[in-house]
């Protein structure tokens, strides 16, 4: 008789379960943990954005230098959608406790 691990089967459902729980839309609430969470992504995001355009200034070749261009660009773009989520006028930017 084969018997099964009932942690093998808890597995195989959960990614079903976190299909149907994502999220559409930012939450109408942040909590500590969530501004902790965007304070340090906005951080890296910075952070890329300047070495990006450090090293598009510091290139020789125009393809890389287009490429970084582009890059930093992204990363900007990034950076500016996790600040709206901190927007006092935006409601998700209220804190919950």
């Amino acid at each position: 008789m084969q018997t099964q691990n009932p942690n093998i089967q808890g597995q195989s459902q959960a990614p079903q379960t976190m299909q149907q729980n994502k999220m559409t839309e930012p939450p109408q609430l942040i909590t500590i943990k969530d501004l902790s969470y965007l304070t340090d992504s906005l951080s890296w995001e910075l952070d890329v954005i300047k070495k990006f355009n450090h090293f598009e200034k510091e290139s020789q070749d125009t393809k890389a230098k287009n490429l970084m261009k582009k890059a930093a660009q992204m990363h900007q773009k990034h950076y500016n959608i996790l600040l709206k989520h901190l927007d006092p006028k935006n409601s998700a930017s209220k804190l919950q406790s």
